[in-house]
């Protein structure tokens, strides 16, 4: 009876030990609720039993026209593009985490928001930094879009798009950064975001026709002929 306790002992101890190593070699816990704030100069995500994330935001950022930047829009940390920096640091931007649909001469509804300085960081363009626009592959081999949080650990942190923020920990071979105004035109073959409240991505879109200046692309779904219009953020050809 004695040995039999001591096996169990034994077993518990073992367990204990490989649940503690599991959780050091987890940077952040995949699939939990994430809340994100934007103060004290920094982007802050947090979830339960996790330490905090943060993003600093450069408070002298000037942006440009046609700059993307990095806000937090509500609940969302979402990418904009600037329509007008007459002043660079308060630039009015076009929000592409927003739904627009075409007026009757076939341009899109579009609002602009000023934004304060100290809120937003400019993206920039080939550089692997927090903010990147991201392709990360889940485990059944689709590719999700998202935005690259933090390195830690020898693992991508990525902030999946979509509606209810999570985030999840890749491997960097599953990572691919993407252009953040890819060089789309009509006929191109993409992927699209499949939802907005989801970081899926599907196939079989053609692009119809593009307006880089503000964000957005009509694309046709090869199968009905159905249109969309999306933003520049949420499409993107064949990842290789």
């Amino acid at each position: 009876m004695k040995k039999f306790f001591a096996m169990v002992a034994m077993m518990a101890m073992t367990l204990a030990a490989n649940a503690q190593g599991n959780e050091e070699q987890s940077p952040w816990a995949d699939g939990l609720d994430v809340k994100i704030a934007a103060e004290a100069g920094k982007f802050t995500l947090t979830a339960d039993g996790q330490d905090p994330l943060t993003i600093a935001i450069n408070k002298q950022t000037r942006a440009k026209k046609g700059d993307i930047v990095l806000l937090l829009d509500g609940k969302q940390l979402t990418y904009a593009i600037v329509k007008d920096a007459a002043n660079p640091q308060k630039p009015k931007v076009v929000l592409l985490n927003r739904e627009y649909e075409d007026n009757e001469n076939g341009t899109p509804k579009v609002e602009t928001t000023e934004l304060e300085p100290g809120t937003f960081n400019v993206v920039k363009a080939g550089v692997m930094a927090p903010g990147a626009r991201i392709a990360a592959k889940s485990s059944n081999g689709k590719w999700l879009f998202g935005k690259m949080v933090a390195e830690k650990d020898g693992n991508v942190l990525v902030l999946l798009n979509g509606s209810w923020p999570k985030v999840q920990s890749y491997k960097k071979a599953d990572v691919k950064m993407l252009p953040l105004k890819e060089n789309l035109k009509a006929g191109d073959e993409v992927l699209m975001n499949r939802a907005k409240f989801a970081a899926l991505t599907m196939s079989g879109y053609k692009v119809k026709k593009v307006d880089a200046a503000l964000g957005r692309v009509w694309i046709t779904f090869e199968a009905s002929g159905s249109l969309k219009i999306m933003s520049i953020v949420d499409v993107t050809k064949a990842v290789k």
